[in-house]
């Protein structure tokens, strides 16, 4: 069995329902090349989003691909970063 674990990144300029849409696609696009599953923003309602990636325990993952990624689909950067932040159990 596998470890699944998250992260967080702190985005700026994800604000919107749309923003959220244009970031996610971006990040889809790249996930299964990194080896990452899942993820959500929070919109925190000021000029931060949190993003949360989960992952296998064994990827470790590289908060500038994530930031380029972002930055393809719009003024989004990726301003901060806590690796394996939470435990969300074994799969398998």
């Amino acid at each position: 069995m596998s470890e699944i674990v998250s992260c967080r990144f702190t985005v700026s300029g994800v604000r919107s329902d749309r923003d959220v849409k244009k970031a996610l696609q971006s990040l889809y696009d790249i996930f299964a090349d990194h080896g990452l599953g899942q993820a959500a923003f929070e919109i925190t309602g000021d000029e931060h989003a949190d993003l949360i990636v989960k992952h296998l325990a064994s990827v470790n993952p590289d908060p500038a691909i994530i930031d380029q990624a972002l930055a393809r689909a719009g003024n989004y950067r990726v301003i901060s970063t806590h690796l394996h932040s939470d435990h969300s159990g074994p799969t398998g």
